[in-house]
């Protein structure tokens, strides 16, 4: 068990020895005294940024996965610091099996009496937990992943110091304020509290199981709750390479290339058909199988994005992709981004530059992903916060786009993103659920505009009942009545020709009416009349009222 102040003490004396300590004398009163103690220590040559991650690595699993999630700040950080951080791995050895075995006993029983053969020897280690293969009683393959003794305690006691140091240096030290730290460690403190709970991965697999039940070639493991908890998965075990193997893959007898678009595609459908996708895809999480599928694994860590937002997004990724910097800005206000009018011209300047020329190009010649992550350093730039689950998903296509340059190079993101999104938003404003709700916000415009003459001709008997001077401005609204009249005649003729259009579409895109050529003949007809109707209106709003 580590207190919290000892813990203060051990990441005083990590950042003492890194060259840190006159930082750590303006959070930390006790840092000065420590530093004179610690004076003989040499001075060390290598850069800033490198000597912070080995500061972090040596401080363990909280704070490596601190700089994990830093490193995908772009749009805040120097690029020299995020390069570093990109470096940061979990250097952590293996727990003894002795240790571990509570654990496992505790969900799934005596480990004789569940398993037919469990491997003590660990297939990965890393900060939270690791994972052992084991063979189930009726002859399943399964992998156990199991917590570390203790790791919720040192967890919980290492971001609690974290949120007191980035409170506590925000408030010494003002200029840092810009950077948000604070907000930066809560969203932390949410993610990594979440991935201490094996039953949130447990049941985030679940999920996208059922979301890819009818998708081939793309696979999540099975959960087997019978032995699972918050401290222990047993899942099914997949057997494959990781992605990036490119030699391996052909080995397996397939192209490299096939899995550059299953991956892409497989993440374009969880985000923007399903609203639900996997916010860690680094090559180690994703698998290739000996029969060809595209295995995803680790699934701990998950962003979720409304319906309504969707939408949004769908239209930001193709303005994005059409290099249609208006659309950007339009989408980015209605997302609820504050962009001043003073700034509007000159972020639309910076998002065209950035963005100028790279449609069309491979991934090997050009760097799709930096255009993409320069779009929320651009707004950076002007003090414009980008939300939250924007980032995210800016951040995990960037990371997709990277594995699709390494299996495939000609692999272009543009051309693969264009027609997908355009048949997503067609098969969203097409549908028969879109359709019945337009068909539905007429006929409710319908009845409202009905009843307007009826309430004006209340309002006007009404006030027609009132002494000399409510008549003389009765007389005002009476003709103001009449026009509202008049314009509603010429809504209402809108409202029904827009009817007919709709009516018949929901015919004619219905999968389950079969065609005749009574049926098109009937089709044209409506539309026909519709157009004759729409024309009337127009010839008399253009002309005849015109003239009057």
């Amino acid at each position: 068990m580590v207190t919290r102040l000892r813990r203060y003490g051990q990441i005083v004396d990590v950042g003492i020895k890194y060259g840190f300590g006159i930082f750590l004398d303006e959070i930390d009163p006790g840092a000065k005294r420590r530093r004179i103690l610690n004076k003989g220590v040499k001075e060390d040559e290598r850069s800033v940024y490198e000597r912070l991650r080995l500061a972090l690595e040596e401080l363990g699993p909280t704070f490596v996965k601190f700089g994990q999630m830093l490193a995908s700040r772009t749009e805040t950080l120097p690029p020299e610091l995020v390069r570093e951080f990109k470096k940061l791995h979990d250097h952590v050895g293996p727990v003894p099996f002795s240790e571990l075995r509570p654990t496992i006993e505790k969900y799934c029983g005596p480990i004789d009496e569940a398993f037919e053969y469990f491997e003590e020897t660990p297939l990965a280690a890393a900060s939270i937990g690791q994972v052992h293969r084991a063979l189930l009683k009726d002859g399943t393959i399964v992998a156990v992943k199991v917590q570390r003794p203790n790791i919720t305690e040192t967890i919980e006691t290492d971001t609690l110091i974290i949120e007191h140091m980035a409170k506590r240096y925000e408030r010494v030290n003002p200029a840092i304020r810009a950077y948000n730290l604070s907000a930066m460690v809560d969203d932390f403190s949410r993610m990594i509290k979440r991935e201490l709970n094996f039953v949130s991965e447990g049941k985030n697999a679940d999920i996208f199981r059922r979301n890819f039940a009818k998708k081939a070639r793309i696979k999540f493991p099975k959960i087997y709750w019978k032995y699972s908890g918050p401290e222990c998965l047993v899942m099914e075990y997949i057997d494959g390479i990781r992605v990036d193997d490119v030699d391996g893959i052909r080995f397996y007898g397939f192209e490299p290339s096939e899995f550059a678009s299953l991956g892409f595609s497989a993440y374009l459908k969880m985000i923007f058909e399903d609203g639900f996708f996997h916010l860690d895809p680094h090559p180690g999480n994703l698998k290739v199988t000996p029969s060809g599928e595209l295995a995803f694994l680790d699934l701990g860590a998950i962003a979720i994005i409304r319906p309504e937002r969707r939408d949004l997004f769908i239209k930001l990724l193709l303005a994005i992709v059409d290099t249609d910097v208006n659309m950007i800005v339009e989408t980015f206000q209605k997302l609820g981004v504050n962009i001043t009018d003073e700034n509007e011209d000159e972020i639309k300047d910076q998002l065209y530059y950035a963005l100028f020329d790279v449609e069309g190009f491979e991934l090997g010649n050009v760097d799709a992903g930096s255009a993409l992550e320069s779009i929320p350093r651009i707004m950076n730039l002007y003090k414009v916060q980008v939300p939250g689950t924007l980032m995210s998903l800016l951040k995990v296509i960037v990371m997709v786009l990277s594995i699709g340059t390494t299996l495939n190079p000609k692999f272009n993101f543009y051309g693969e993103a264009r027609p997908y999104l355009r048949e997503i938003l067609e098969a969203r404003y097409l549908s028969k659920t879109s359709f019945k709700k337009t068909s539905h916000t007429l006929l409710e415009s319908a009845e409202s505009i009905m009843k307007l003459p009826r309430i004006i001709n209340r309002t006007l008997d009404k006030m027609a009942k009132g002494n000399v001077q409510v008549d003389i401005v009765a007389k005002d609204v009476e003709a103001l009545g009449t026009t509202i009249e008049k314009a509603s005649d010429k809504m209402l003729m809108g409202l029904v020709s827009s009817a007919l259009v709709i009516g018949a579409s929901i015919v004619m895109f219905s999968a389950d009416i079969e065609y005749s050529g009574y049926l098109i003949a009937l089709t044209v007809i409506i539309y026909f009349s519709a157009f004759i109707i729409g024309l009337a209106t127009l010839v008399k709003v253009l002309y005849y009222d015109k003239k009057k």
